[in-house]
């Protein structure tokens, strides 16, 4: 008698144990969102925002990332939002370690965000994990800290460092993100149409579905549209040509690297005319040399009017960086 009721209780508890396995595969999510804050003590730029969706394909999972990345000086690094997407051929539970977020105990995780609590942390990386778990939308988050980035014994707690080690594998199937960004850009602001935009993550940041997901002074949402404003390049003025105005004047291009370096003033350049109006024989009076390369390749391009005679010529061009402040 007693034999079959411990083989009764037995098959009870592996029928439930595998109820119970079963329950929690089938519990696992198929989607979720990774808010990724990355801010550095240097800049501007100072913060870069990042989302990133995750959805189960069976075997492989769909990784989208969109970067919004404020702006720094207008002149030299406006506001900008940049997209991409990749299929990673693992599922979502090998993605995640096996380890499923809505799992995680939140008195673990409010440990992990005070393990610092008055340490002073200039650079590091706040995470948000957007899950549903059950039916009810739950939000994880976890602080990285700068020597959990950049320390050969950071001792970082477990999730958080379960954290790095996702988002670690994310980074690697994706183009150069936040990390390896430069720190300035000397190239000219894109415009919008070079920049490849995902319309279904568009759209949920236009309509703020984002803005929760951070602790930011700004909304998501509200650096978006920042950034669809029209880029403003500092102003490039012909002052004046004397004794003959051209009849076609190409303005020079404001140089990238004296944008970086906020160098602006005058150059005062003369050069000779050909009789059909070529520009020949350019040289500088006064001025910064950084503006002389693009000054001379905008000069060599105007034309005046045809003569008898060689001229001799002169013009002042004005390079001024009265670039528009970035929004407070």
């Amino acid at each position: 008698m007693m034999q079959k009721v411990v083989a009764f209780v037995f098959i009870v508890f592996l029928t439930s144990g595998l109820g119970m396995a079963q329950g929690n595969q089938a519990d696992f999510p198929k989607q979720l969102l990774f808010a990724r804050l990355t801010f550095f003590d240097f800049g501007p730029p100072f913060d870069f925002y990042e989302v990133l969706s995750l959805e189960d394909q069976g075997a492989d999972t769909e990784v989208k990332r969109m970067i919004v990345t404020p702006a720094g000086n207008a002149c030299v690094q406006p506001p900008s939002v940049e997209t991409e997407a990749t299929t990673i051929h693992k599922s979502l539970k090998e993605l995640l370690l096996g380890k499923n977020p809505c799992g995680i105990p939140e008195k673990a995780l409010r440990q992990e965000r005070k393990r610092c609590k008055h340490c002073l942390v200039f650079s590091g990386v706040n995470v948000t994990l957007n899950v549903s778990c059950k039916g009810a939308e739950r939000r994880i988050r976890m602080a990285i800290l700068d020597k959990d980035l950049f320390d050969r014994s950071p001792n970082t707690p477990p999730n958080t460092s379960w954290t790095m080690a996702v988002l670690s594998q994310l980074d690697d199937k994706l183009s150069p993100g936040v990390m390896d960004k430069p720190a300035f850009s000397l190239g000219a602001p894109k415009p919008e149409s070079s920049i490849a935009l995902d319309a279904a993550m568009l759209t949920a940041l236009k309509n703020g579905e984002y803005d929760g997901l951070f602790d930011s002074n700004k909304k998501l949402s509200e650096l978006y549209r920042e950034s669809q404003e029209a880029s403003r390049l500092p102003p490039v003025h012909l002052l004046s040509a004397t004794p003959v105005p051209p009849v076609s004047a190409e303005v020079p291009q404001y140089p990238p690297i004296a944008r970086a370096a906020h160098v602006e003033g005058e150059v005062n350049v003369s050069f000779d005319l050909s009789p059909t109006g070529k520009v020949e024989k350019v040289s500088y009076n006064s001025g910064p040399e950084m503006f002389r390369n693009s000054v001379t390749e905008a000069i060599s391009k105007w034309q005046f009017p045809p003569s008898s005679d060689v001229r001799h010529e002169q013009a002042k061009i004005g390079f001024m960086l009265n670039c528009p402040s970035p929004h407070p």
